[in-house]
């Protein structure tokens, strides 16, 4: 039997990007760590991954990691200071990515994107066909929405490419939309950007790691983008339960609640993904976080 492909992963010393390396580890594939640092490659190598240097603004670098790989995974980008960086690593580091991995042979990409491409706030209904928002104020969503139109150039030229649009990503251990989450409430109350009737497109961190297994393992591999949400939340369903436990009272900002409901279903129906955890146990975790003091599951 011939050996599973190394799959190359960016961004691993995230939250995000952890989870989806441990998980094609665990399904048998070698992963490449893209690092930039000692230390993130010591990391790296704790969690039996191959770390290589490589820097997504330098594209000379990323040969040398794209070396026998035959799938790659790219769930890294900036968000930070308004800057320049938002450009150079969300738009061309991930065009240069792309460019050196249809160059290199990879079989699959699969971009980790975000439902911001819609833009913020997201629009009312959303499905995998609605307009990318290129020029939103917000260059976070704007430089990943360019990105993607980046991706749909290479992908016209032999490059497979998945592209995965997450919402509110979240898990009851390093997350801040769960656990992290639970102790801004304890600490300060309600938060005061959140509406309790919000509606929002949510997804846990262990079911998008699924949800890209899948897209790696899949035959033929998908070539198209997807929206990678398990449920439309409703704010108060949400943090309502940890809210009561913590005996802090729903407050409402001053505006009307953003409501947005993402058509779902389209990635279980190509590549047949089914959830991991489901909302109704990530809510009951994350109370008994809140009940026992921040101490919970791994």
């Amino acid at each position: 039997m011939a050996a599973a492909p190394t799959v190359l992963v960016t961004g691993t010393s995230g939250h995000v990007g952890g989870h989806l390396a441990r998980r094609i580890s665990e399904a048998g594939f070698s992963v490449r760590a893209l690092v930039r640092s000692d230390e993130q490659a010591s990391r790296a190598r704790e969690q039996g991954w191959d770390p290589v240097r490589g820097d997504l603004t330098e594209p000379e670098s990323l040969e040398a990691a794209l070396d026998g790989v035959g799938l790659v995974v790219h769930s890294a980008a900036y968000l930070g200071s308004p800057g320049p960086l938002y450009e150079t690593v969300n738009v061309d580091g991930t065009r240069h990515l792309a460019e050196r991995s249809l160059q290199a042979g990879v079989q699959r990409f699969v971009q980790i994107s975000t439902m911001s491409v819609y833009g913020e706030p997201l629009p009312p209904r959303l499905d995998e066909e609605s307009a990318l928002a290129t020029e939103d104020s917000e260059p976070y969503c704007a430089t990943k929405a360019r990105a993607e139109v980046e991706l749909q150039k290479v992908r016209s030229r032999g490059l497979p490419v998945a592209i995965l649009r997450p919402g509110m990503i979240c898990h009851w251990t390093r997350s801040q939309w769960g656990d992290e989450m639970v102790e801004r409430i304890r600490a300060r109350g309600w938060p005061k950007f959140l509406h309790p009737d919000d509606v929002m497109p949510w997804v846990h961190t262990v079911n998008l790691a699924e949800m890209t297994l899948r897209c790696l393992t899949t035959s033929p591999p998908p070539n198209e983008a997807f929206i990678a949400v398990d449920r439309n939340v409703k704010i108060r369903d949400f943090y309502g339960p940890i809210a009561e436990v913590l005996h802090q009272p729903v407050t409402l900002p001053d505006r009307a609640a953003s409501v947005s409901f993402a058509r779902l279903g389209k990635i279980g129906s190509i590549v047949g993904y089914r959830p991991v955890f489901s909302f109704e146990e990530t809510v009951t975790r994350l109370v008994d976080l809140a009940k026992n003091g921040g101490r919970g599951p791994s």
